[in-house]
């Protein structure tokens, strides 16, 4: 379970709050957050959902079942076909710097 701890604080530091802060805004005290980053408590259900939602994500992200840090509305895997899903993959196992190249590339090729 380490992945959620680290995701939790992930997404509250990406949004730049405290502990405090989350716990009083989705209604949990600041040391249930604290638990769930030092890996102490597994958050339920319910507060699962009131994470994704509040940091408008997905709860397999928050469980690290998927790198995607989306909105589950805004994961599509059955709208894409299998060649874009293949090239989607290799890209994935790319460094970043080879991303940004990537991404560079697709640019140039789309301005056209």
């Amino acid at each position: 379970m380490t992945g959620i701890k680290n995701n939790i604080k992930k997404l509250r530091t990406k949004k730049d709050i405290y502990q405090l802060k989350l716990a009083m805004d989705i209604g949990l005290s600041q040391e249930t957050i604290s638990s769930y980053e030092r890996n102490k408590i597994v958050p339920s259900t319910e507060i699962l959902i009131k994470l994704a939602e509040y940091f408008n994500t997905n709860i397999d992200y928050i469980l690290c079942r998927t790198i995607y840090d989306l909105p589950i509305e805004q994961i599509k895997p059955n709208n894409i076909n299998q060649r874009d899903f293949e090239l989607l993959t290799k890209i994935n196992k790319l460094s970043a710097n080879d991303k940004d190249k990537t991404e560079a590339y697709i640019d140039g090729l789309n301005s056209k």
